[in-house]
């Protein structure tokens, strides 16, 4: 295991910066406009380097070292290689639309298929209804992932407080996963945040990065609650990415309820209001946010009820949440645009 994770931080070292160069040859960047929360063209697509790890991870896991013997591992909860190839398919997809923006419904629709592909053998049992409201559910989870990826090093030092607390818990309280695709994926979320997690920089995700990041954290919610006695009945399992959530669905909602399009690009979100209002340093909003999931977490992993607890954590999210706004919009600091 320590040989294949030296190689592995190797490769995927490589990995990235191949695509610095590839991306500089091209001039495959980022260019600020009216929403943008930076001001200098940056590389983009850096995110390449997610779906590269789970590759990587698909051809070189020693523990079977070829990819048709990669399946769930005799764990419960959607295998790897349906998760791959949906992975794949999104990963195509994204950095297309990253370079020439696609259609919202046909982004939609291969989002939709990515996931009735990578989990149709964990909701297959479940009645037609259930199946249609968790592909909505899922698809929601992955586009308020993206959302999310707006500031210097919030996709990195979230996903790192998400990832981080699943290899966690698989070590030494549950396992439910490979440790090996877990430790794979941290290696890839290190390396992408020590090029993004600055001050100025040096690349960004791209949707490429930031859809398949939040695929592969559906993936491992789904294989957590696979594995646990609940029978799918407890949703409570969203309290591991539950900032993210709150964020997205409640700035969703408060553009609904002011009577603004809902579709429509922004910078509404309460990380975005903090960077490009109140002017906190991005880097500080970003680990703020981490280290809340983290905590919020730690706390799910110790409490009894884990219900309760979702739901008094929910509630303290969005009390915050609408304190905060009424107080940005009588101090008039509101980015309602």
């Amino acid at each position: 295991m320590v040989i294949y994770l030296i190689l592995t931080f190797i490769a995927l070292i490589a990995y990235e910066l191949l695509y610095f160069a590839l991306a500089k040859r091209l001039h495959i960047v980022d260019r600020p406009n009216g929403r943008s929360s930076h001001h200098r063209v940056v590389l983009l697509g850096a995110g390449v380097i997610f779906i590269l790890a789970m590759v990587h991870y698909a051809l070189f896991n020693p523990a079977s070292g070829l990819l048709l013997h990669l399946g769930g591992g005799g764990l419960p909860g959607a295998g790897f290689l349906p998760f791959l190839g949906g992975a794949l398919l999104l990963a195509v997809v994204s950095y297309v639309d990253d370079l020439r923006p696609l259609p919202s419904w046909l982004r939609l629709l291969a989002q939709f298929a990515a996931i009735v592909l990578a989990f149709y053998s964990s909701i297959a049992t479940l009645h037609l209804w259930q199946m249609i409201l968790l592909v909505i559910v899922f698809a929601g989870i992955l586009n308020v992932y993206n959302f999310m990826d707006g500031i210097n090093g919030m996709l990195a030092a979230y996903s790192l407080a998400v990832v981080g607390i699943f290899f966690l818990v698989n070590q030494f309280v549950h396992p439910f996963a490979d440790p090996l695709l877990l430790a794979t994926l941290l290696l890839a979320i290190l390396i992408f945040g020590f090029f993004n997690f600055r001050t100025h920089a040096r690349c960004f995700s791209g949707d490429v990065g930031s859809i398949v990041m939040g695929f592969a954290v559906v993936y491992l919610l789904v294989r957590y609650d696979s594995s646990m006695p609940d029978e799918g009945q407890n949703v409570s399992f969203l309290c591991f990415i539950i900032v993210f959530l709150a964020d997205g669905l409640l700035t969703i909602a408060k553009r609904f309820l002011t009577g603004r399009n809902i579709l429509e690009a922004h910078r509404e979100h309460l990380y975005e209001t903090l960077v490009n209002d109140l002017h906190a340093p991005h880097l500080l909003v970003a680990a703020g946010y981490a280290l809340l999931q983290a905590a919020i977490s730690a706390g799910y992993l110790v409490v009894a009820d884990k219900n309760l607890y979702t739901f008094v954590v929910a509630l303290c999210l969005v009390v915050a949440y609408g304190l905060f706004f009424n107080y940005c919009r009588r101090r008039g600091l509101s980015t309602d645009k």
